[in-house]
């Protein structure tokens, strides 16, 4: 975290949203290319220096990353739910309850109440120890003991707002738009592991949307398969998923996934 904020000082960026998974990070920003590269480099020079310090291994030679721009407002909506939804995916927390994210600033009071201790009131060395850096930080920002740089110091969270300006506009996005979510993992060539719940929200959405309004227990085989392809492609829900969500056998779903009047032959 303290590292990030050394970035949006060292480089001519923004930092809108990240989070901090165990093996990858998630960063939405805004700069040229060769700015975004030039920080990438910079964060995994600084970190393998921090890594060898504590006692481990340096991140792996072939660690790098993809650049994917943000080309209109509905996307850029769509980067800040998946990158929230990045601890809650992976099953570790919800979005504002993850400390190594930006999303416990998004509507939620935790950026606010969490105080740190300030850098004016640091002395020198200490502060060197902190950021790994000689570089002056503003004397206003404030280091936590636990999550290091407060990121309420380094975020722009103005566009968040723009783009979710009450709560229940953000956690309505965040629980229920599943298509969002899967278009941003395509690009990223991620997987999306929706849950039992969300598998079946994900149905019910399409039966409203793409059926009529029509119950499961209404709709024709015929209707099934469309249904099936439609989970199989535009979700990536496997087989077996697909096979749960429809109570029907595996092995009727995958021959409508390969069928050429349902599946991908078509």
């Amino acid at each position: 975290m303290t590292l990030l904020g050394l970035v949006t000082l060292r480089f001519p960026l923004k930092l809108y949203d990240f989070s901090l998974m165990d093996n990858h990070l998630h960063l939405l920003l805004s700069g040229t290319g060769k700015v975004c590269t030039d920080a990438f480099h910079y964060m995994v020079r600084k970190l393998n220096i921090r890594l060898g310090e504590a006692g481990w291994p340096p991140l792996p030679e072939n660690y790098g990353f993809k650049l994917v721009p943000v080309e209109s407002k509905e996307q850029l909506a769509n980067v800040f739910i998946y990158i929230d939804r990045n601890a809650y995916e992976k099953q570790i927390s919800i979005p504002g309850g993850y400390p190594w994210s930006a999303a416990m600033l998004h509507h939620s009071k935790w950026g606010a109440v969490i105080k740190g201790v300030c850098a004016d009131t640091l002395k020198k060395r200490e502060l060197i120890r902190l950021t790994g850096s000689r570089k002056p930080v503003p004397g206003n920002w404030e280091f936590h003991p636990v999550l290091g740089l407060l990121p309420k110091h380094f975020v722009q969270n103005r566009k968040f707002l723009e783009l979710f300006p009450t709560p229940k506009a953000y956690e309505s996005r965040l629980v229920k738009d599943y298509e969002a979510v899967v278009k941003v993992a395509e690009t990223l060539e991620e997987s999306v592991d929706f849950s039992p719940e969300e598998m079946d929200g994900i149905m019910n959405l399409l039966l409203v949307n793409r059926f009529n309004g029509k119950t499961l227990g209404t709709i024709s085989n015929e209707e099934k398969g469309r249904l099936a392809v439609m989970l199989g492609k535009d979700y990536h829900l496997s087989p077996a998923q697909i096979a749960i969500v429809l109570e029907m056998p595996e092995y009727l779903v995958k021959q409508f996934l390969n069928s050429k009047d349902f599946g991908r032959r078509k």
